[in-house]
């Protein structure tokens, strides 16, 4: 028993005392530490920080939060050097200090990575260059082996070399090889295309945009193609690299969707005859009739412009059949062909 004799002394409490104090207080500071560490019970409501300047935000909230640039984007709609996006989202309640992760709107327009056309053909890097942000502006066709096999590539009247950085949205131009057999391509037929499409439509058929001319003022930009240069048909060739010339028309103005029906008879009609395998001279007297009247029609909303294009007719069965239906019925047009057109019909017009 002799070895509990301490618990009967009195130091032995007084030092349990002074050590139980010592726990406590150890105790106490470090939850008073922590506190203050972590700012217990201090929450401050995130401000919408998104589309104001970054610069300015880290100077005056440079105190409250912590910021952490997460990533930098390019935008048209954006200031630039702008906040794009941010986390916590505005209205949240934090502690002060907290890190607040953001997106910045880049100083400066994006940028890419010059992809490697060469040797690719004409479709292929055609793709390329859109699926890297960039455009195509012009062909020129050298002397080269291979048809339509992309020799160089052009930025800014220089060559630009794979793997260098260049601003999104900028345009190119390609060296293009001529190939060894027919140096032609066929027209694409650009009637009724909307603008927007015409120039893509004309490079990937191996041919350059001319001159545009704009025949209607319209504010917005609604034009599509009215005529073009050389004039659209299955069998023209040109040129490879070529230039065509296209006249636009507004379309809300102009009737393009009447315009394009007119467009469509007369091609079906003529496959009709071809197929019947009807004379020349009476497929030109078909095709200039059809040409005439398509191109004197004004095509336009109001109504005496539309009664104008129907007196524009031909006064025999066959074209008052076709331009009193929009539609056309095969059966019937072969019996009108039989029976209607003769190839010694006179080449007049009734205005």
């Amino acid at each position: 028993m002799k070895a509990f004799n301490f618990l009967t002394k009195r130091a032995f409490y007084i030092h349990l005392l002074i050590a139980i104090a010592l726990v406590v207080i150890i105790i106490e500071s470090v939850f008073l530490s922590l506190n203050s560490y972590t700012r217990h019970g201090e929450e401050i409501v995130v401000p919408d920080f998104v589309g104001l300047d970054c610069d300015s935000i880290l100077d005056i909230y440079g105190d409250d939060f912590n910021f952490v640039l997460m990533d930098s984007i390019y935008s048209r709609t954006f200031h630039e050097g702008s906040i794009f996006q941010q986390d916590p989202m505005p209205g949240s309640k934090v502690k002060k200090g907290r890190n607040l992760y953001y997106v910045k709107i880049s100083e400066g327009p994006e940028r890419v990575i010059m992809p490697n056309l060469r040797n690719l053909s004409l479709r292929q890097a055609i793709v390329s260059l859109r699926s890297n942000g960039l455009k195509l502006e012009s062909l020129e066709y050298v002397e080269h082996f291979a048809k339509n096999a992309v020799v160089e590539q052009m930025f800014d009247g220089s060559v630009i070399n794979p793997g260098e950085e260049i601003v999104k949205g900028s345009s190119l131009k390609l060296l293009v090889g001529l190939g060894s057999g027919d140096k032609r391509t066929h027209l694409p037929n650009l009637l009724t295309v909307k603008k927007e499409n015409v120039k893509d439509n004309i490079l990937e058929a191996s041919l350059n945009l001319g001159k545009e001319i704009y025949m209607d003022n319209d504010e917005k930009g609604k034009y599509r193609v009215y005529k073009m240069e050389p004039a659209y048909d299955i069998k023209t060739l040109v040129p490879l690299g070529s230039e065509v010339n296209v006249w636009y028309r507004s379309e809300s103005k102009f009737d393009f969707d009447s315009y394009g029906r007119e467009l469509f008879k007369k091609d079906s009609v003529l496959t009709v005859m071809k197929k019947k395998k009807l004379s020349d001279d009476t497929i030109k007297y078909v095709t200039d009739s059809f040409d005439y009247i398509i191109t004197h029609r004004l095509f336009q909303f109001d109504s005496i412009s539309r009664e104008y294009d129907k007196s524009l007719i031909l006064k025999r069965d066959f074209f008052e059949y076709i331009y009193r239906d929009d539609t056309i019925d095969r059966n019937t047009l072969n019996e009108l062909i039989n029976n209607g057109i003769k190839a010694n019909y006179n080449y007049y017009y009734e205005d």
